[in-house]
């Protein structure tokens, strides 16, 4: 147990987590107007409903859903902005709604459509004023400024008004300020929204090599669900409200799409004998799909695709291999129709000890 109550196992947990939003309906027309003054009718919308998560130190988590399907809520609650209705989180070992400023310091929030900038201020001059109120020393200011401009190609933009840059550069200027006093974990909701193809590649590999040199634990919101592939090694799928699936990217399309195609691609003058083949797959439930002159195709569950993959090496001369993709958004629109059609949530490959 660390300071503050952390686990060492966890920086980030919620039980059973809830969050519910009381409105108002409006009666139509003008008899409508005057009943609203003296007797609103107020309605109770439940914006989320038994979160349950744990996040390791160092994870990258990607968090999809739909529209109001409560990512934004989930952040607002694990943050602290906003206390849950129902269930508890706790980041850093600690109530999120309650954090202490030595655990704000070490968490950082990246929206997409909101700035921590300053609107009117050069880039460079908001980051002095985040260095002293971080208490970031001078060397350590210096030299991540240098580096994190420089990884994100925006050097040259650094004393330009922030209004007067492109939506890219801001995000990108949004990120660096973020991640400027070194945190440990970083929300980020949505921050490739409305970006060209070069700047969301330039700040996925961004994420990518913080997360793997720094051990930086983040978790991406996004519709944009290439970022989520290219960035996070575990998804969460929320369905109105609920989680609808936990794990990583290979589980879900093992429980979701079932098979694997393996094309299998040999020298043209080397004979097959496909009977035999199929005979030495069949042990891990494989078949043969498809034949040509230079390549064969195998059909297997995805599970055992692991397993295979070494045998087909051994079973024939292989120039090249390639193992047929499903695309993330394909998956998940699955999910949505399984959980519309049977009302359940899919089970994920959680890591080993992880509760869900």
């Amino acid at each position: 147990m660390n300071a503050g109550g952390e686990t060492d196992a966890y920086v980030l947990e919620a039980h059973g987590v809830g969050k519910s939003f009381t409105t108002f309906e409006r009666q139509p027309g003008f008899l409508g107007v005057l009943k609203n003054f003296v007797a609103r009718k107020s309605v109770v919308v439940d914006a989320l409903s038994g979160i349950d998560l744990t996040v390791r130190r160092g994870e990258t988590v990607g968090l999809i859903g739909a529209n109001g399907a409560g990512k934004t809520t989930l952040v607002k609650i694990l943050t602290g902005i906003v206390p849950a209705t129902t269930g508890a989180a706790r980041l850093f070992g600690r109530d999120s709604f309650h954090l202490r400023n030595q655990e704000k310091a070490r968490l950082a929030l990246v929206m997409g459509q909101k700035s921590q900038l300053w609107w009117d201020l050069p880039p460079i001059d908001s980051f002095k004023l985040l260095k002293e109120i971080y208490s970031i020393e001078t060397v350590d200011f210096d030299r991540r400024v240098a580096e994190y401009t420089k990884m994100l190609d925006v050097e040259d933009r650094l004393k330009i008004q922030l209004r007067q840059l492109s939506l890219g550069q801001r995000m990108k200027m949004e990120i660096i300020g973020a991640f400027l006093h070194d945190p440990d974990v970083v929300f980020l909701d949505e921050p490739t929204i409305g970006l060209d193809l070069v700047s969301r590649e330039v700040i996925r590999q961004f994420l990518v090599r913080l997360a793997e040199e720094r051990g930086v634990t983040f978790m991406l919101t996004s519709h944009d669900l290439e970022d989520i592939e290219e960035t996070c090694k575990r998804i969460v799928v929320l369905d109105g409200g609920r989680m609808a699936f936990d794990g990583d990217l290979a589980a879900l399309s093992a429980q979701v799409m079932g098979k694997r195609a393996i094309e299998v691609h040999v020298d043209p003058h080397t004979p097959i004998d496909e009977s035999a083949l199929s005979r030495d797959i069949a042990a891990f439930g494989a078949v043969v799909a498809g034949r040509s002159v230079a390549a064969v195709t195998v059909v297997v569950d995805a599970a055992r695709l692991p397993e295979l993959v070494p045998a087909l090496f051994q079973l024939l001369q292989v120039r090249d291999l390639s193992v047929e993709r499903q695309p993330l958004e394909l998956l998940v629109r699955e999910i949505y129709r399984r959980s519309d059609r049977e009302g359940s949530s899919i089970a994920g490959s959680r890591p080993e000890g992880a509760s869900v």
